[in-house]
């Protein structure tokens, strides 16, 4: 039988020993130790070199002589060690000296209490202990009750909660601007979303008879906005209209569209608190503005889209040097073409030609052109295209690696503190000399003292602007510059002499043709890589 390592005292005429029992079938030897924290115990303190010699060439029972002197009995024991958790109580028995006597279940029992185990107490265990009588091996007498932990709601959205759906390559390389799935459709009683409520756990208990806690789970309810209905039982949302549906943030919201035919004199400017579908195209001039999304199945000549959701144009916009696309969501249009385009997601066309593009997610340019030509394209992410460039050399610039909002406004920061500071410059010379007149006992003509108190108030303004400004500057600059970005720029075919990239604050000149890249920064380097 299997069984560990132990000790024993042993009281005689001789004098008081402790016989050591070598383990059997694979036990575990006795701990160097343990046997030398019991001895202590027990007021024995023998030679460790002579304790460790003897327990390393145990190999049959041995006594080892403690003192000369008889000593009293001792009876049986264990030594309880409760879990740093409290969730258990791990026992090892040590046998009674010659003469000494056993423990009974009820004084294990009685011990335990006494050490402070008030639950889950295993009389199982202690049987099993009574019958084996294994020594220095561990019985777990006590177990806690750990806690049964609940589950978190949780809501099950039944519409395209992801706004950042790109669109799909027909098989003909085109791009399929008819199915974009980006607006998510809903119909009147469809389902929109279900609530799971939460699971409440069951506390447990550790070995001291302390209740444990199971987590707090997490409770949600479902928010909504108008043309929404809740069931009866508040766990389901259903549309009351036909329109769009969206999320953002965990509110859910239901516009209706606003649809036309044509956006030019006979509707004049439109402006919708909810989506506008225009079947036909958008005139120059003109401006469609919405706080959702805005799709246009034709094309926009020269005019302003502005949306608080996405723009998509199905044939293209040309912007006639003075079109503008500003949407606080993605902006995908066939072409973009002499336009200011502006997204708070990405940019996806076919073909982009002298535009200032702006998007704080990825510019993608791909189908059968796929080429940026011309113009200024700037994102926090990634630009891919066929083409970048022209054979011609139109200049053209790609920056990506910072938010082109913040870069936006560093520049105007920039510009106009140093208009402040122009001013100052202007205003304090004058300042001083008024007030230095003044301190001599010099008295200012009227139209001097009216100056002067103009020039007070604009410096009094004017200081503290200055102050905030640079602060912001200062604070702005830094982030910039702790940016670290994986942003790339990817060339399928060619990049033209002519195109700068700029990838964060490193800048590379395209000086020949350049096939299958990838310009990637590392370092202080922007480095040309495979496609």
């Amino acid at each position: 039988m299997k069984r560990n390592g132990y000790f024993q005292l042993q009281m005689s005429e001789r004098g008081t020993f402790v016989r050591l029992f070598p383990p059997t079938e694979g036990g575990e030897p006795i701990r160097t130790d343990e046997i030398r924290q019991y001895l202590a115990m027990k007021n024995f303190t023998p030679d460790p070199v002579q304790l460790n010699k003897a327990l390393m060439d145990l190999s049959e029972p041995t006594d080892f002589k403690l003192d000369d002197k008889k000593t009293f009995a001792e009876m049986e024991m264990f030594v309880l060690q409760i879990a740093e958790n409290k969730m258990s109580a791990t026992a090892r028995f040590y046998p009674p000296s010659s003469a000494g006597t056993s423990l009974h279940k009820e004084d294990i029992i009685n011990d335990l209490k006494h050490k402070g185990i008030k639950a889950g107490i295993d009389e199982a265990e202690i049987d099993r202990f009574l019958k084996e009588k294994h020594y220095c091996s561990d019985y777990v007498l006590a177990k806690g009750k750990a806690p049964v932990q609940g589950q978190d709601a949780s809501i099950e959205y039944f519409f395209n909660t992801n706004p950042n759906t790109k669109p799909a390559l027909n098989d003909d390389g085109t791009v399929d601007f008819f199915n974009l799935n980006v607006i998510s459709k809903c119909e009147v009683g469809q389902e929109l979303a279900r609530l799971h409520p939460e699971v409440p756990g069951e506390a447990g208990y550790n070995v001291l008879g302390e209740r444990v806690a199971p987590r707090d789970v997490i409770k949600m309810r479902l928010r909504y906005g108008r043309n929404i209905t809740l069931s009866e039982d508040g766990l389901s949302i259903s549309s009351n209209v036909n329109g769009h549906v969206s999320l953002t943030e965990d509110l859910v919201t239901v516009t209706d569209v606003y649809e036309v035919t044509d956006v030019d004199t006979a509707t004049g400017n439109i402006e919708y608190s909810g989506n506008v579908q225009v079947l036909g195209n958008v005139k120059a001039g003109f401006a469609v503005q919405a706080d959702g999304n805005i799709e246009v199945r034709g094309v926009v000549e020269g005019a302003l889209l502005q949306a608080g959701g996405d723009i998509i144009i199905m044939r293209g916009m040309n912007g006639m040097g003075r079109g503008k696309l500003i949407a606080d969501g993605n902006i995908v249009s066939k072409f973009i073409e002499n336009s200011d385009v502006r997204a708070g997601g990405y940019v996806h066309s076919e073909a982009i030609m002298h535009s200032t593009i702006t998007a704080k997610g990825d510019v993608e340019v791909t189908g059968k052109k796929g080429f940026i030509t011309g113009g200024c394209v700037h994102s926090m992410g990634t630009v891919s295209a066929k083409t970048i460039g022209s054979t011609m050399g139109a200049k053209t610039d790609i920056e990506v690696g910072i938010d082109p909002t913040i870069k936006e406004r560093v520049n105007h920061l920039m510009q106009s503190t140093a208009d402040i500071r122009k001013q100052l410059q202007q205003i304090e010379p004058v300042l001083v000399t008024f007030t230095q007149k003044l301190q001599k006992g010099n008295q200012l003509t009227t139209d001097q003292q009216m100056y002067f108190n103009q020039l007070k108030t604009a410096y009094q303004k004017l200081k503290p602007q200055q102050k905030e400004e640079e602060a912001e500057l200062e604070r702005l600059t830094a982030e910039m510059e702790m940016m670290t970005t994986d942003a790339i720029v990817k060339v399928q075919d060619f990049a033209y002499p002519g195109t700068m990239i700029k990838i964060s604050d490193v800048s590379l000149n395209i000086s020949s043709n350049i096939q299958h890249c990838r310009f990637v920064k590392e370092g202080a380097d922007i480095r040309i890589k495979s496609y």
